[in-house]
């Protein structure tokens, strides 16, 4: 995949960057020199995530080491992806283990990495076999991502794959990891199967937890081309997927280089033969005479134009954007200083004297702006205790109900996808309808502060012309402030799953089926009794409801608290990021001050330098003077 005319030009963009960070050094221009630097490092450690999604035993990963040319990922036909794996650029392979808790990430040899395999279904009737089954599921559970590093040429220009569980894992952890990451992806590849194209529940995740969040950046990948007999089959597949995802997309939608068929295998044991990895005769076999057959050269181009043309361009345009704001502000202040260096040192002093109220008056103006958006955040978050008990009373009436449809033969974990099936929906309908309500009233006062700091500027810049007779210079831009958070790139959504995405989840999160049941006494009778339906009747009862009062008083008292634990850590959350982006905005104001009381200090110093060389000129061309003058006497005495 090649992103050269990206890189180009984000190469160009740099130097010049370089350029101005030299020029605001230069004049001591601090706080310039700082934002650009930031500019910089940004464009530096950029990175396009690719997003891989797709259903259990849709061959995804086959599919990431067939496009990474290696075989980096275990690949089997059960479920395997049990946690997220981020594959980026190393010089030298490398496995490291993120943990949740925040411990240092831990390396690990790859044999090892590739046992980190979701673990499978327990025997129910064997309760060391539940119990290893809720070890193994915990391990996982504390690890946040797997990083692999390794020296792939798809990665090299700074693309970042990852890796998701199925979508159809009812892991309510692993979900909610996977929805935050599609929602910071650049590109998302949705991978289908030629064998089963489109189904219920893949059109159900594309349009809820795709299209349902505004993501539009999407590639239609369908694996097995080579489990399809002909061309004619293959046409068949791509227009039945086609067409059924017309039905689903957004109107205006185009899939025009989005929808590709691939073989996998076939592009992979390509790869391995180029590299002289000795193939068996089966693997032989399954190589194409054309390494185009495979659909990975039209795929790889199509992605490629796509992130250098469009994210990347994108991109260089936000770059751009928050570079010229601050060469603006630069201009702006050297033409004021021009003007200012055709005074006197003593009028220059004295008008700086002048100013100064100015400046401690734009502070504290400032400081009443802060307070006044502080206290819109807090009127505006002041009902989120009523929100969560409510959501979460909600969250537990959707327990509920899924406790009445669960039946006696049901085994213990199908009980427990049952019952998170229900609550998973609800709890990221809350989060998200909360995120984007908190958002909007960011941006809205964001806004009003905007507009209240402009009318600072807009003051002192008339007191500069009042003092100095300088021509008008206002720029309304220059105040251009962003919500993100201090040296950060994320927006707020972002921002705002990656704090409360784990701890969100602990909040509320319940015993799983499987250890509740086990509370019951599940466990216990299973040695003895066997089988589901024995073991409910022998712990429970042969009352035809006895049985589901039980298990539905369990979920009570595992979600009882739930609203508290909800509410503290949103509230936790929201006061953050308000904290956050009142700071920055106060830190932003008075870095703009402290420039503007910089750069007349300096004038001054440099004004007073000069006219004490100039005086001190001055007295030597007049001692000069003089002593020409007594020569010249003298001689005229020698001449009389």
């Amino acid at each position: 995949m090649k992103l050269d005319k990206y890189k180009n030009y984000a190469s160009v963009a740099q130097c010049k960057l370089q350029e101005v960070e030299s020029v605001a050094c230069e004049l001591r221009m601090d706080n310039a020199a700082k934002k650009i630097n930031s500019i910089r490092k940004y464009m530096t450690n950029d990175t396009f995530h690719l997003v891989i999604v797709g259903e259990f035993s849709r061959g995804k990963s086959t599919f990431i080491n067939a496009l990474l040319g290696k075989r980096i990922l275990p690949a089997s036909k059960n479920p395997t992806t049990a946690i997220i794996s981020k594959i980026v650029y190393g010089e030298t392979p490398a496995y490291r283990i993120h943990y949740k808790d925040g411990r240092p990430p831990q390396s690990m040899e790859e044999a090892s990495f590739k046992k980190l395999t979701a673990p499978p279904e327990p025997d129910e009737s064997d309760a060391v076999s539940v119990k290893e089954f809720q070890q193994a599921q915990k391990a996982i559970s504390e690890i946040d991502f797997a990083e692999i590093s390794y020296p792939l040429p798809f990665c090299k220009d700074k693309v970042e794959v990852v890796d998701t569980p199925g979508t159809n894992d009812l892991n309510v952890g692993r979900m909610e990891i996977t929805y935050g990451y599609l929602n910071q992806a650049d590109a998302v590849v949705l991978l289908l199967a030629a064998y089963q194209p489109l189904s219920a529940s893949e059109a159900q995740f594309l349009k809820e937890r795709i299209l349902g969040n505004q993501i539009q950046d999407i590639f239609f990948v369908i694996s097995h081309k080579d489990d399809l007999d002909n061309e004619e089959q293959e046409k068949d597949v791509v227009d039945f997927i086609e067409k059924h995802l017309r039905k689903i997309l957004p109107e205006g939608f185009s899939l025009h280089h989005r929808i590709f068929l691939v073989n996998s295998l076939g592009a992979l044991y390509s790869h391995m033969r180029e590299r002289g990895e000795e193939l068996t005769a089966k693997q032989e076999l399954k190589v194409p005479d054309d390494f185009n057959d495979t659909g990975f050269p039209d795929f790889e181009s199509a992605l490629g134009d796509f992130l250098a043309n469009e994210k990347g361009m994108v991109r260089l345009r936000k770059y751009n954007r928050d570079a010229q704001a601050v060469t603006r502000t630069m201009q702006r202040d050297i033409e004021r200083n021009i003007g200012i260096v055709a005074h006197s040192a003593d009028e220059i002093r004295q008008k700086a004297a002048e100013m100064a109220p100015k400046f401690e008056q734009a502070k504290r103006r400032a400081e009443r702006i802060v307070s006044d958006m502080k206290y819109a955040f807090e009127s505006a978050g002041s009902d989120i205790d009523y929100k969560c008990h409510t959501a979460a009373n909600t969250i537990l009436a959707k327990a509920k109900e899924a406790v009445n449809n669960l039946t006696q033969d049901m085994s213990a974990s199908a009980m427990q996808q049952a019952i998170e099936r229900e609550v998973t929906a609800e709890k990221k309908h809350f989060l998200d309808s909360t995120i984007r309500e908190w958002q909007d009233i960011f941006y809205r006062e964001n806004e009003k502060a905007q507009e209240s700091l402009r009318v600072i500027w807009q003051d002192i810049d008339i007191e500069y012309q009042r003092s100095f007779h300088l021509p008008a210079v206002i720029d309304s831009d220059q105040t251009s402030l962003t919500i993100s958070a201090p040296g950060s790139t994320k927006t707020f959504s972002e921002q705002a799953y990656d704090f409360a995405g784990e701890s969100f989840r602990t909040a509320v999160e319940t015993k799983s089926a499987l250890e509740f049941i086990g509370a019951l006494g599940f466990s216990a009778a299973a040695g003895i009794i066997g089988g589901v339906v024995d073991i409910f009747n022998a712990f429970f009862g042969n009352g035809r409801d006895t049985w589901r009062d039980k298990v539905r008083s369990e979920i009570i008292r595992a979600y009882s608290g739930q609203g508290d634990k909800m509410a503290a850590t949103l509230k936790n959350l929201y006061q953050t990021r308000t904290e956050e982006v009142c700071r920055s905005l106060k830190e932003r104001v008075d870095a703009r001050v402290e420039d503007m009381e910089r750069q007349l200090r300096d004038i001054l110093r440099e004004k007073e330098s000069q006219e004490q060389d100039a005086e001190k000129e001055r007295r030597y061309l007049q001692a000069k003077l003089e002593e020409l003058r007594r020569i010249s006497q003298d001689l005229n005495r020698i001449a009389l």
